[in-house]
């Protein structure tokens, strides 16, 4: 007979009606499958994935990313909050966002080699 994992012999006592044994850090069920938390305790044992288990993860991580977000249009073309909209967006960035971020590159290389020159002089 083959060796059943703690999860499997705890879900065949749940399905004969016999009562859970007590946990170590508690008395709380295992969280049935089709939960992030079983995801995790299907790979934490090493034991065969479910797909509910598969999607409830996957659900999760899309929520917690944003990811399938209905992608509001850009209000604020010509700023380098525009340029960075549209790289989220995996766009190619408008005329006037692409020269707001180039400007703002080139005030911040301004800005460096004037912090670069004091430091030198003050040697």
């Amino acid at each position: 007979m083959p060796e059943l994992t703690d999860a499997q012999l705890d879900q065949l006592m749940v399905d004969i009606g016999l009562t859970q044994p007590a946990r170590r850090r508690g008395h709380r069920p295992l969280a049935p499958c089709g939960t992030v938390s079983a995801y995790q305790r299907h790979v934490r044992k090493h034991e065969p994935i479910d797909e509910a288990c598969r999607q409830a993860n996957t659900a999760a991580k899309r929520k917690q990313t944003g990811a399938g977000k209905s992608l509001e249009p850009i209000t604020n073309h010509g700023t380098t909050g525009g340029y960075k909209r549209h790289l989220y967006r995996g766009e190619a960035p408008c005329e006037d966002c692409l020269l707001a971020e180039r400007e703002r590159s080139r005030e911040q290389h301004r800005v460096r080699r004037a912090q670069q020159r004091r430091k030198g002089g003050a040697s």
